[in-house]
């Protein structure tokens, strides 16, 4: 029976050829054993130890005289191979990162077993011939020693090959993209998701420096285990204790005459003709105070081991809020209290991660892990036209708790089950300085005062979110002759709640008219007022499953293929039956997501390794159209009531409406005919080993992208006019023969309709530490082209929707982080000292610098006007001609 469930299996592979190879928070180590004639040496003794824990596994090579050990904990190792008759072989030093397959391979000599021949492994090629996929592992001592001016791990991902974007200055994500593909990021930890499931382009939990080891980003040629993304992996690997005790704690500060003024500051002209900043130019206030500790080491020697890690940064982030100085002359003739300079935005951020791993015996070994982060960010709005009365507190805490469980079936069979809740609640709360009743907005001069809830989003007071996730991984390893069989499957339940913020907002022309209003003279001369009623809550649930079968297959000492197929399914939330839009009352889900992928690694040499693989990658479920249709369905569940000062039934200032004129409502919709984007993405590199450390690679990759997600107005029709530029112009006014659909004014419905095509050349030259030395620098050159303005709705990376709802092409152009040249890299130089005198010897000795490299020409910008120039209902179409 057993026989014919791998048989099937098998199969199936070889129906579907695809790719990979994937280890997501561990390693492996092969090789192959033989004599000094170059016979293959079956029934040799490897035996593989962690020189960090002292756990140990012994491997009996093959008929090929192949051994392989994968699921292996990262660290350092050593490897001894046995046969009687023969000298004994060591190799020690041997360092395993994330995904890694170390391979080791060796040649027995006649001779005894108590004779033994010692190989170090700083002493053998940097070329990491084993591997298919394209991108670079950040290592501990890069992750430790770079700038990290931002306090972000996630800026790293910038000098990563293949990747370009801009990045975060806080805790936010970066804006990033890779194979042409804007904002879709697998965010990983340990192997488990770490994207929210939204937007795209958005990570779950903000990571701190004391909870990463190493940094594994792919780019392409992704492994069947890896999916959900057109993009890039960026999997972070917490750190482990091991049966040494070692900890560190470092305090960081930052302040105002550390800062210097950015290149070309103030310069309006060419870059050439600029000269020093104004002798009067103000740097900005900084303050920045971070605390670190961790901690890790041995509870029982060789059986369990303890990590602990923790952070605070406390930023002040007032100076990118400052309140107009005509705001601050007005306000106490309002009897407003008066105004600072700035709006106390003070934010302090918490990091917190517990760790254990548990060897429970030879065949079982058990991690299991916590983390914490907390932000607290008060006065998180506010600022520019907006008075203190306007600013809420940003209130944002995430959790995750992960498991993994390695079990070894004898020597050939190994399985892997991973499992994790994830948790994030952010909510914008009122404070002691909020305002009360409705929000006050005046035109002339503008300002804005009153209650905290101008809007229903994120800095109104009483905006809730919350997303859960639980996910089940499960891996199973079959290692048979010249094949390692593996598959598994990935199961995530999403559930999000959100509270929309009751938006009550009353609009006047002038001062003056707002003081009469206030006074009792003229209650009723607004401009407008609005304000949502009804039930501001939701919930929706997403299930999201995923199956893969691969073969790793070493058909020669030289020449490995990698072939599987990833299967991905998602079950989109319930709709709702009585909803006035069809599209609305039930989702379909895309059933044939298959992505056949296949990938070669091929070793000329020792010195050279050419890499080639090709597959189908499909997006991550982007929820945030759903929440929009479930939200904005067009159903009078939470109506928005409008009024202009001399409607009849208007209330009189500062009253709420009870009834009034319903908006015109402009809902959202999911396009019947919906399916998951997909890229096909084929690459091919070359790489060579210069001396033992330095390696040099030569890359080009093509991708091309379909149904990829578009927002598209489907409701205006009957054209009045056209542009200049041939634009169709729309009616604004809702009826019959404007609309398709006459009770609504708008209908935006996400459509799987654009296009993408993505082509490089990358140049990546890399060194490992030596003589106290590691870098890694790339070129790329790359052009990449689509069709697809999406809406904050859908990416933190927006723009500002379709020029033409009539016609796409009118869209072609690069994303808004496409760069067509980028020069990126890290170097880390550790200082060493050999002098005879011990006291110089450490102070010069263990000085690190750590520079991180970006040049590039720069992102494409988009030149929008400030006008619907065509009544399609974007407020900021392109001008006539500006392709």
């Amino acid at each position: 029976m057993l026989k014919n469930f791998f048989v099937a299996l098998l199969a199936l592979a070889l129906a579907a050829p695809a790719m990979a190879q994937s280890q997501a928070a561990n390693g492996s180590i092969e090789g192959t054993i033989t004599d000094t004639s170059g016979g293959v040496l079956p029934g040799v003794a490897v035996t593989i130890t962690s020189t960090d824990t002292g756990t140990e596994r012994t491997i009996i090579t093959n008929e090929r005289g192949l051994f392989r050990a994968p699921l292996l904990p990262l660290g350092t190792y050593r490897v001894v191979a046995e046969l009687q008759g023969f000298k004994k072989f060591e190799q020690t030093g041997i360092q395993l990162s994330v995904g890694q397959t170390q391979v080791v391979n060796a040649t027995l000599a006649v001779g005894t077993v108590s004779e033994t021949i010692t190989v170090i492994s700083a002493d053998s090629p940097a070329l990491d011939v084993a591997r298919i996929d394209i991108g670079h592992t950040m290592t501990n001592q890069e992750v430790h020693n770079l700038p990290l001016v931002a306090r972000n791990p996630y800026n790293f991902a910038l000098v990563q090959p293949g990747v370009t974007g801009i990045e975060n200055v806080e805790f936010g994500v970066p804006r990033l993209a890779a194979n042409g593909a804007a904002m879709r990021i697998n965010y990983q930890i340990d192997g488990n998701t770490n994207t929210e499931k939204d937007r795209a382009g958005l990570r779950l939990l903000p990571m701190s420096e004391v909870m990463i080891q190493e940094v594994k980003v792919v780019t392409t040629g992704f492994a069947p285990e890896f999916g959900q993304t057109m993009g890039m992996v960026y999997n972070a690997v917490t750190p482990s204790g091991t049966n040494r005790f070692k900890g560190e704690a470092t305090y960081l500060v930052r302040r105002k005459p550390f800062s210097a003024f950015p290149f070309f500051f103030g310069c309006t002209g060419v870059a050439a003709s600029c000269g020093p900043p104004a002798a009067d130019a103000q740097k900005p206030e900084t303050r920045v105070d971070t605390g670190t500790a961790d901690v890790g080491g041995p509870i029982l020697k060789n059986k369990l081991f303890f990590y602990g890690g923790w952070e605070q940064t406390r930023r002040d982030l007032s100076s990118n809020s400052l309140i107009n100085q005509s705001v601050r002359d007005i306000a106490p003739t309002l009897g407003l209290k008066a105004q600072p300079v700035a709006v106390p935005n003070v934010q302090t951020a918490k990091f917190a991660i517990g760790k254990a791993d548990y060897q429970v015996n030879g065949s079982n070994r058990f991690t299991g892990r916590w983390i914490r982060f907390n932000n607290d960010a008060p006065y998180n709005s506010g600022g520019g036209t907006a008075t203190l009365e306007r600013a809420t507190d940003f209130l944002d805490a995430m959790d995750s708790i992960a498991g993994q469980l390695v079990t070894t079936f004898g020597a050939t069979r190994l399985n892997e089950l991973r499992g994790q809740f994830a948790h994030r609640h952010q909510q914008s709360i009122a404070n002691a300085d909020s305002g009360t009743g409705p929000a006050i907005s005046i035109a002339a001069p503008a300002m804005a005062f009153g209650g905290p809830w101008s809007a229903t989003g994120q800095g109104n007071a009483g905006f809730d979110f919350k997303q859960n996730i639980t996910q089940v991984i499960d891996n199973f390893t079959y290692l048979r002759a010249a094949h390692a069989y593996k598959f598994g499957f990935d199961w995530q339940h999403i559930y999000d709640e959100r509270t929309a913020a009751p938006q009550f907002v009353y609009n006047f022309p002038t001062i003056s008219t707002y003081v009469s209003a206030k006074n009792g003279a003229a209650p009723f001369g607004y401009s407008t007022m609005s304000q949502i009623t009804g039930n501001l809550s939701f919930n929706m649930s997403t299930n999201v499953f995923s199956a893969f079968v691969q073969d790793d297959w070493q058909i020669a000492p030289t020449v490995k293929i990698l072939y599987g197929v990833r299967y991905d399914l998602y079950r989109y939330p319930e709709g709702i039956a009585d909803a006035p839009l069809a599209q609305t009352h039930n989702f379909t889900v895309d059933q044939n997501n298959f992505g056949p992928r296949v990938g070669v690694a091929w070793s000329f040499d020792a010195n050279t390794v050419v890499r080639a693989s090709t597959g189908i990658m499909y997006d991550q479920p982007i929820l945030g159209g759903y929440e929009q249709a479930l939200q904005l369905s067009g159903s009078p569940r939470a109506p928005i009531y409008t009024f202009s000062g001399t409607s009849a039934g208007a209330p009189a200032f500062p009253n709420g409406a009870s009834t009034g004129v319903l908006s015109q409502q402009s809902p959202w919709a999911i396009d019947q005919d919906f399916e998951v984007a997909r890229t096909w993405q084929a690459n091919v590199q070359l790489e060579r080993a210069f001396a033992r450390d330095f390696t040099g690679s030569i890359g080009v990759i093509y991708a091309k992208g379909s149904h990829l997600p578009v927002v598209t107005n489907i409701n205006p029709i009957n054209p009045i006019g056209t542009l200049a530029d041939g634009r169709p112009i729309y009616s604004t006014t809702a009826t019959a023969a404007t609309r398709l659909d006459p009770r609504f004014n708008l209908i935006q419905e996400v459509q799987s309709i654009g296009d993408s095509t993505f082509k490089s050349m990358t140049l990546q030259a890399s060194k490992r530490l030596k003589q106290g030395l590691t870098f890694n620098v790339q070129y790329s050159v790359g052009k990449g082209l689509d069709n697809t303005p999406l809406l904050t709705q859908l990416t933190v990376q927006s723009e500002t929707g379709r020029s033409d709802p009539s016609n796409l092409d009118r869209d072609i152009g690069p994303n808004p982080l496409d760069m067509r040249h980028n020069f990126t890299g890290n170097i880390v130089y550790v200082s060493e000292s050999h002098s005879s005198n011990a006291v110089v010897r450490q102070l010069l000795s263990g000085n690190q610098i750590g520079v991180l490299l970006q040049f590039n020409s720069g992102l494409p910008v988009n030149i929008p006007a400030n006008r619907d120039l065509n009544g399609d209902g974007v407020s900021s179409d392109r001008p006539l001609f500006i392709a």
